[in-house]
């Protein structure tokens, strides 16, 4: 008997496979440091590697101005707006705060909400390592969402990820790891809106966030950098913030925005 198949949620129907040009929102990325001086610092082991825990208290961060950059998304390309558009209020979407731990432990980190206004210990239960809900689509052979959150049923991707964006974008630590034969098909990436978008801030040094995020960023799909190192380093944190778009309002709505996340318009890394 062959090995079972992914473990699976419902498929959702795809009537769009490309995100529309007038799809929009705008992204915050704000580096957040931990504060051992208000928490010590919360270690242990995982397997023989160190693990490390950023804080639980919403008092043991240090935010940074400096690093902090605005974009705005249309249509899967991203804009830096910092300079014009930084100190304006906006509408507020979703936001996830993510970390990566020491450099032999791969696990990123995340809660879904800004780690400074709450404490992690009282709205979450502790940090959560990313997981995954695995979602068939429709067509012969069949393909498969990978879906990436905190509260997914699986630790691994659906299928094997696409070289294009892995490891690039999620640790190797990450991918499809069976001995089913053949393997599953990966229909692509979608999920939690600011863990997508921070996922390719850690693909490179905090210094060329821009750079990455206006170049590799493409409708549907990730263009892979060349050349720089990677961008995980020791307690690296972001706190991502996903805004309604103001000026264009018919195209970026709660709505719609759901349906990105939840792959209505196709992958957001795709295949």
């Amino acid at each position: 008997m062959p090995p079972p198949g992914p473990s699976v949620k419902e498929a959702p129907v795809v009537f769009a496979r490309h995100i529309p040009s007038d799809i929009s929102c705008l992204v915050l990325y704000e580096p957040l440091s931990p504060n051992y001086d208000k928490q010590p610092i919360r270690v242990g082991t995982d397997g023989g590697n160190k693990f490390w825990a950023p804080p639980n208290r919403k008092n043991a961060y240090n935010r940074s101005k400096a690093g902090t950059r605005l974009f705005r998304w249309m249509g899967g390309r991203m804009t830096d707006i910092t300079a014009k558009e930084l100190n304006k209020k906006y509408s507020p979407y979703s936001v996830a705060t993510i970390f990566t731990q020491y450099r032999d432990t791969h696990h990123l980190l995340a809660v879904t909400f800004d780690a400074e206004r709450k404490d992690v210990a009282e709205e979450n239960g502790g940090w959560k390592v990313l997981s995954f809900d695995h979602i068939p689509q429709q067509g012969t052979p069949p393909t498969y969402y990978s879906s990436v959150g905190v509260a997914g049923d699986q630790q691994q991707l659906a299928a094997p990820g696409s070289p294009a964006w892995m490891p690039q974008l999620l640790p190797a630590i990450y991918n499809y790891d069976s001995r089913q034969i053949p393997a599953p098909i990966s229909a692509g990436l979608i999920g939690n809106l600011p863990i997508l978008f921070a996922l390719p801030a850690f693909s490179a040094q905090p210094e060329k966030l821009s750079d990455v995020l206006t170049s590799s960023m493409q409708p549907n799909r990730w263009l892979k950098h060349q050349g720089l190192p990677h961008g995980h380093i020791s307690e690296r944190g972001l706190v991502v913030t996903v805004f309604l778009d103001p000026s264009n309002k018919k195209g970026s709505t709660k709505t719609l925005l759901d349906q990105l996340q939840n792959g209505y318009f196709g992958p957001f890394y795709g295949p």
